[in-house]
């Protein structure tokens, strides 16, 4: 972990909707590039007037010392009366040349087991920014990845061209608008016995939802997930993240993001 200043090279829009808009910021950010592991994240000061860092995951890394971001900036309310989307709409802000107080990598990212010769990720949402970095590095290991990436409807779904080119994405909508007629996590089970392990990102709803439904799986598969939550200090010292796990309260930017799904006390989890 360490605190540094990164350099912005772009930060684009490249998706919009009703509701937000995704951005993708490139930094050069050498050693951030080669310390982050898939499923880490870094804590990013969001101009003067916003006292917490906003926790964001990194979502790719290039062997030139770049650091991809991709993230959310949420719309459709009066952000002068809110705290509510004020770091993420300073970022969005962010120019080429500009710097950014960066503090990471952080947190425990998600373990391929030294075994799986086949995965599956499981996006629900911007779910998908973690798993791009992950999806990569597992092909650069020779193991084969299958990308589910599910949304409302298709205009939450990224372009074809932002998913790992050596995966076999496949997609989900609720409504049917674009890929399968399906929620993400339905899809799961028809892949099981392809794989070796499945690893998600998403909401808490879904995760919940994921727990109960595990029960009926076919097969039993390890499950990982990454939790996004709001976030303190992002170092572990205010516990302001932590969940009630079977090993007892944990936090999620330390002993997480990443946990094993079984090992969480859903019911007692507050998002």
């Amino acid at each position: 972990m360490k605190q540094l200043k990164a350099v912005v090279l772009s930060n684009e829009q490249v998706l919009s909707y009703p509701g937000a808009e995704y951005f993708l910021m490139r930094l050069e950010a050498p050693e951030i590039a080669q310390e982050s592991k898939p499923g880490q994240f870094l804590m990013l000061k969001c101009s003067n007037d916003t006292i917490l860092r906003r926790p964001i995951s990194v979502h790719a890394v290039t062997n030139s010392g770049e650091a991809h971001l991709l993230y959310a900036v949420q719309n459709g309310f009066d952000l002068e009366n809110t705290a509510r989307g004020k770091g993420t709409r300073w970022l969005s802000g962010l120019t080429k040349g500009s710097e950014l107080d960066v503090i990471g990598p952080l947190g425990n990212g998600f373990k391929i087991e030294p075994s799986a010769k086949s995965i599956l990720l499981v996006a629900g949402g911007i779910g998908i920014a973690p798993l791009k970095f992950l999806a990569e590095k597992a092909i650069s290991m020779n193991i084969n990845v299958i990308l589910l990436s599910g949304a409302r409807t298709g205009i939450r779904l990224l372009p074809e061209n932002m998913f790992p080119a050596r995966a076999t994405t496949v997609l989900a909508t609720d409504d049917g608008s674009r890929g399968k007629k399906a929620a993400v996590i339905d899809l799961i089970p028809e892949y099981l016995e392809r794989v070796d392990q499945v690893l998600a990102c998403g909401t808490e709803d879904m995760f919940k939802a994921l727990s109960h439904r595990m029960e009926s799986w076919p097969v039993t598969k390890p499950v990982q997930v990454s939790l996004e939550v709001r976030m303190g200090c992002g170092v572990g010292a205010c516990y302001a993240c932590s969940v009630i796990t079977r090993q007892g309260k944990q936090r999620v930017c330390q002993e997480g993001p990443v946990f094993n799904i079984r090992d969480i006390i859903w019911q007692e989890v507050r998002i």
